[in-house]
């Protein structure tokens, strides 16, 4: 049975990776900033399955005790600062997580390999569509052999991470893939992303708690959405190919209105607010469409996401609720 280590494994995507490794027979192990480790999405039965160990991606030798413990065959690196909103705020601490963080698990098993000689795990490391940046042009999707051009300090914070996950898999000889992840959203996923924060709205709306008021910014832009268990599945079947490129678009490869989205959430709770642009949820500079190409995945291998992104949505917006069955 192949040993997995996910860092960042009670983050969103953290959950939902380890349930879909649990439901392929893998032994996961997961590092998480706390025990007990948050549980928003996991069953009961699905957390008690995973080895939890304390362990920081800032903290050298807690990284280093886990994977010389472990002696993991994959390595799944999601541990990190995955908030847009938060990065602008704190860019530095984004570039020390992001960028840092990712080295401090590099040198941990180069280090746990010298007791070790036998470990050579496969690595993936979490990377972002945002790293793009300046090469998303309207109406054109995002391949994978466009420049890294990030005009935001989480995009930057990205494309440094995966800077450094290239130049180790080259110094050291490990297999390293990273997964350029564009919007990947469902259950789980916290109120400071866009389909999340809707749904807060919406809700408090919905059962009076909020004036019939909706504060949004540019609903009219169109991002590339992936339900995040399509882009979980994707993970895996990247650490299994045999000739792997260096990265991978984890995308839907269509670009979806905010206002669809938002359209979704209303018909699903019922109601029918005001909506008023609020000027600070705007955000400029950016293209009014983003849309990743996939097809480098598709072609590499047997991926084709499975899930509806409106059914998504509404799955979302009844978790949120705790209306989901």
């Amino acid at each position: 049975m192949a040993r997995v280590l996910v860092t960042g494994g009670d983050g969103f995507v953290g959950e939902h990776l380890i349930a879909h490794l649990l439901a392929e027979g893998r032994e996961v192990t997961a590092s998480t900033l706390a025990l007990p480790p948050r549980r928003d999405t996991l069953t009961s039965d699905q957390a008690s399955a995973v080895d939890w160990k304390l362990a920081d991606v800032l903290d050298p030798a807690a990284l280093f005790r886990v994977v010389a413990a472990v002696r993991p065959d994959e390595i799944c690196h999601l541990a990190g600062f995955s908030s847009g909103a938060r990065a602008r705020e704190e860019p530095e601490a984004a570039m020390r997580i992001n960028a840092g963080g990712t080295v401090n698990l590099f040198e941990a098993v180069l280090n746990a390999r010298a007791d070790f000689p036998d470990l050579n795990p496969r690595v993936l490391v979490m990377g972002s569509g945002a790293s793009y940046g300046h090469s998303a042009v309207d109406d054109v999707g995002l391949a994978e052999d466009l420049p890294l051009l990030p005009l935001s300090a989480y995009g930057l914070s990205k494309a440094c991470q995966e800077l450094v996950a290239h130049s180790y898999g080259r110094s050291s000889g490990l297999r390293v893939v990273v997964a350029r992840a564009f919007h990947l959203i469902g259950p789980g996923q916290r109120t400071d992303f866009v389909v999340p924060s809707l749904c807060e709205q919406v809700a408090g709306i919905a059962d009076g708690r909020l004036e019939p008021v909706l504060q949004v910014g540019n609903t009219e832009v169109e991002r590339d959405f992936l339900d995040v268990r399509d882009g979980v599945r994707a993970f895996r079947i990247m650490l299994e190919l045999d000739e792997p490129s260096n990265a991978y678009n984890v995308c839907s490869g269509r670009a979806t209105p905010i206002r669809q989205m938002l359209d979704w959430i209303l018909d699903e709770a019922g109601v029918e607010p005001e909506v008023m642009r609020d000027p600070s949820r705007v955000r400029h500079g950016e293209p009014d469409r983003i849309t990743g190409d996939p097809g480098r995945l598709l072609r590499s291998s047997s991926f084709e996401p499975q899930r509806d992104i409106q059914a998504t949505v509404r799955e979302t917006y009844r978790w949120y609720t705790g209306m989901a069955p």
